[in-house]
């Protein structure tokens, strides 16, 4: 969510157990594409989908067809996940944000918030 908007409108429906994960795969695999707008044999991220699923699940927000008024603003961005087991102890997640501005993040552990 960036503020109270939906990014992307229709949300991942994944399920790596039954290698339900193409359309997560292909955003991650084209992020190059998109970004640096290269060629797709040059930029691809030559990651196969079983190492995919199994070592690199990357998910890819690409947030950058939003309105307006969400690009003079400060945002708040919120990634939320619902998940069907348990997930494992130990387990981490990072994320990268790549934006036009100059910002500086300080987080408490559980949540980031820009420093002005």
């Amino acid at each position: 969510m960036l503020n109270s908007t939906r990014y992307q409108a229709v949300d991942y429906n994944i399920a790596f157990a039954i290698q339900q994960f193409s359309r997560a795969y292909g955003d991650a695999s084209m992020f190059g594409v998109k970004y640096f707008v290269m060629d797709e044999l040059i930029t691809r991220s030559n990651i196969s989908p079983v190492d995919y699923m199994t070592l690199y699940p990357l998910f890819v927000f690409d947030v950058s067809k939003q309105s307006e008024k969400l690009k003079t603003s400060v945002v708040d961005v919120e990634v939320r996940a619902v998940f069907d087991d348990a997930v494992p102890a130990g387990t981490q997640a990072y994320a990268v944000v790549l934006s036009d501005k100059l910002l500086t993040f300080q987080s408490d552990g559980s949540k980031m918030s820009v420093v002005y």
